[in-house]
């Protein structure tokens, strides 16, 4: 049986932390590579729009069209990018290491021979306080120029809540004109992506309860890690709620303690998932930006309340 709990009950049962209540307005700041949502003065996350290279990164490592940073509730950065272990690790991102089409095969996980690139986008904060961005990008073959997928991305950030905040993030992929087949790499790493920022004492908690180790093809519904990030001695932590709508729910996750959530859509089965013309693929993800540890029962009841509608 599903427990599916409002989440004003949920305050009286979470984290035993102070939070802040509640949120200022939440706005847009636009500079030329970014576009960042605020919480008064507070960052809440970073779209990268630009062409960026980390330092110290080869220059085929330049990559655009992805989040980073994601940010504590008191403004601390929780992700990374572009780290001299995995310079190709970008943030919050969605990107697969098999990416094929008419015979040929592209690697966007580790950037080689494909690249995401900004076309466009729009802001908004509705009327009850969300702040949207929607965002309209292009995979692109790089020594052909060719466009072999439309990614449309909505970015949604909610108030600042007693237990924490959500972000819901959908993405949309089109193929153009042929289709596209996604696959992970062989250890199964592929598609969204959370990349976290240095950080001591990490905790990974799923659907399947504590981890202790690395973890490759793991099928469950939800992961959060959490740790200790900069100089802190409090915790902060972002879990990944993956929505029921997802095709092969659950999907099988790759986990890292150097620190890594990646649900990874096409782990499941050797073939992947093809994407065929006139048939996008949609794929929905809740984010859960909170203080302190948080526990499987608390995720439970979260995961069921975003996926109540389903």
């Amino acid at each position: 049986m599903k427990i599916l709990l409002p989440l004003t009950l949920l305050a009286t049962t979470l984290l035993a932390v102070d939070f802040p209540c509640c949120s200022a307005p939440l706005r847009f700041s636009e500079e030329a590579n970014f576009i960042t949502v605020l919480d008064g003065q507070t960052p809440v996350l970073r779209y990268v729009r630009g062409e960026i290279l980390p330092q110290g990164a080869p220059e085929k490592m330049r990559r655009s069209t992805y989040v980073h940073p994601t940010y504590s509730i008191d403004g601390v950065p929780l992700t990374d990018d572009g780290p001299q272990d995995h310079y190709h690790h970008r943030g919050l991102s969605w990107m697969w290491s098999k990416v094929t089409f008419n015979g040929t095969t592209r690697n966007l996980w580790s950037l080689v021979d494909i690249h995401q690139h900004y076309r466009s986008h729009s802001t908004s904060v509705e009327s009850d306080g969300k702040a949207v961005l929607a965002v309209e990008n292009f995979w692109q073959e790089d020594s052909s120029g060719r466009e072999v997928i439309r990614e449309k991305v909505v970015i949604t950030v909610h108030p600042l809540e007693v237990i924490g905040r959500f972000i819901d993030l959908e993405i949309t992929l089109s193929a153009i004109d042929t289709p596209v087949n996604l696959r992970v790499s062989d250890t199964g790493y592929g598609g969204f992506t959370l990349r976290f920022a240095p950080r001591r004492d990490t905790s990974i908690v799923t659907s399947k309860g504590v981890i202790q180790k690395d973890a490759d093809r793991y099928r469950i519904a939800w992961a959060d890690l959490s740790g200790r990030f900069q100089s802190n001695d409090t915790w902060d932590g972002i879990a990944i709620l993956e929505n029921r709508s997802n095709p092969h729910f659950p999907n099988g996750w790759t986990l890292r303690f150097y620190g890594l959530l990646n649900p990874a859509l096409g782990s499941t089965l050797p073939e992947g998932y093809t994407i065929e013309v006139g048939k996008p693929l949609t794929l929905k993800y809740r984010l859960f930006v909170h203080k302190g540890k948080t526990d499987d029962i608390t995720l439970f009841r979260l995961f069921n309340a975003y996926n109540r509608k389903d």
